[in-house]
């Protein structure tokens, strides 16, 4: 399973094919799992952490109404990728006009997987937070884990 970080800057081509990034891919796996983020990303797992959020999302109460729109909405978005020999995934159009992804992305590790952005969005998410980064950084109690 992957450990991801750092922020890059990619163009799908025509075929709407990312090449990703080298320092993600020394050990990309066969194929991807892609599904629906938070704030209009999309969320890219290789198959291990898919599997594990998929164990983590059946812990969840399919009986509380809002689990089971989170589940809905979460897994009905997924589907699996295919990487090719150059260390290319090919995005399904309906991804990127749903989630309005155009041809400039940035994709930027974030542990587990790594999420898919469209590069003018990614920007605005930034300077939406650029002043938040002490203050979240609290709020997440991260020194005492």
């Amino acid at each position: 399973m992957g450990n991801y970080f750092g922020t890059y800057t990619r163009n799908l081509d025509q075929k709407h094919r990312l090449q990703i990034p080298s320092k993600l891919n020394s050990s990309l796996p066969d194929c991807l799992y892609i599904l629906r983020g938070f704030e209009g990303a999309l969320e890219i797992y290789e198959e291990a952490a898919f599997n594990d959020l998929l164990a983590r999302l059946s812990k969840l109460s399919y009986q509380n109404p809002t689990a089971r729109t989170y589940i809905r909405l979460a897994l009905s978005s997924a589907t699996k990728l295919d990487v090719d020999a150059h260390g290319r995934i090919t995005l399904p159009v309906e991804y990127l006009s749903r989630y309005n992804i155009g041809d400039q992305v940035v994709v930027i590790g974030v542990l587990d997987h790594f999420e898919l952005w469209d590069a003018e969005s990614y920007d605005a998410y930034l300077k939406l937070h650029a002043g938040e980064y002490e203050e979240v950084a609290r709020l997440t109690d991260l020194d005492r884990q």
